[in-house]
């Protein structure tokens, strides 16, 4: 049952039916009258709640999702989050963040990613915009009551990633790589690009090493936050306590103070232009270059984990390199 009531200012439109009470406000009587009779044709054909999802939907912009996931998951949740409002931000500035989520189909997703790829972005960097989507998306509506019924990511076929790089520098490229890193900004890149390969730490841990991260006298570093979540303490090689060293202090402590990720890999990427080793190594290959050389250098699976903070033999197998002529050598030291 339907009736139109004088309340205020406004004329407030009521729905009744069984248990369920629908009330709305609206400026003009005939506006009221039109959503009552609306709404109670609605429940007679059990198509209300189905509507009415629809329309909460076509009041959420993709940028609103975006900004939910973040605020009641991301910041919580991840330790990179930072680095992940970022790249909401970034998306939620672009065109599609705009738009309302029921514009998101498939084929909207299929010319936005197709978009992304003309105008220079390599597929990697397009699959991991896809995905924050699909994420944001899944996350929000299985916890925060978003009625999307279908995730308009798995209608489209992600970019296709190009094979991965799968190789150390050789003496040459690594000499040539110090020399650039020692002329660029900031002053610590040659420093940087050392510790990388003597320690076996990711980039994040890096950047938030700190002066009291590290005992000296014992030649130990303690990373107290890794990819895993599990902190770990690594033994610390000469060279690398030596370029520590030589480092000035900072008035936060970090060795390697930089404002965000985003800014180190623009300095990064410069040295790898002018290393001319641009798509043939990246700064993750330190870890591998590192990894590789203590294998060589007869380190055991357990030491290599523990120094890299490996948890399983297969990964610690995909970072090192052991070139076949280091086991023709050790083949001739068997006899």
């Amino acid at each position: 049952m339907a009736y139109i009531r004088k309340h205020r200012k406004k004329w407030q439109a009521i729905v009744r039916k069984k248990n369920k009470t629908i009330v709305k406000s609206f400026w003009k009587k005939g506006d009221a009258s039109k959503w009552a009779y609306k709404v109670e044709a609605q429940l007679e054909t059990n198509t209300y709640q189905r509507v009415e999802q629809a329309e909460k939907l076509a009041d959420i912009k993709l940028k609103e999702i975006l900004n939910i996931y973040y605020e009641k998951y991301l910041v919580l949740k991840s330790k990179d989050h930072k680095k992940e409002k970022y790249l909401i931000d970034l998306l939620s500035n672009k065109p599609i963040g705009e738009k309302y989520i029921t514009e998101i189909t498939g084929s909207t997703l299929a010319r936005f990613r197709d978009r992304e790829i003309e105008e220079g972005k390599s597929p990697s960097t397009v699959k991991k915009y896809l995905l924050m989507f699909s994420r944001a998306i899944n996350r929000t509506k299985a916890e925060h009551d978003i009625p999307i019924f279908t995730n308009p990511v798995t209608q489209i076929e992600l970019p296709e990633e190009p094979a991965p790089i799968d190789r150390v520098l050789n003496d040459e490229e690594w000499e040539r790589l110090l020399e650039v890193a020692s002329k660029k900004k900031p002053y610590f890149m040659k420093a940087i690009v050392i510790i990388a390969r003597e320690t076996l730490c990711r980039r994040g841990e890096l950047l938030r090493l700190k002066q009291s991260d590290i005992n000296w006298r014992q030649g130990t570093a303690r990373i107290n936050i890794t990819k895993n979540s599990i902190p770990r303490e690594i033994g610390l090689s000469p060279l690398a306590l030596q370029t520590l060293r030589e480092l000035p202090d900072t008035p936060d402590g970090r060795f390697f103070p930089v404002k965000s990720v985003h800014s180190f890999n623009s300095y990064w990427r410069k040295v790898l232009r002018d290393a001319k080793l641009k798509g043939v190594f990246t700064f993750h290959r330190l870890r591998h270059q590192g990894a590789t050389d203590l294998a060589e250098s007869n380190w055991s699976i357990a030491e290599l984990s523990a120094q890299g903070g490996w948890r399983s033999l297969s990964s610690l197998q995909r970072y090192t390199h052991i070139q076949a002529k280091h086991l023709a050598k050790k083949m001739k030291e068997r006899g």
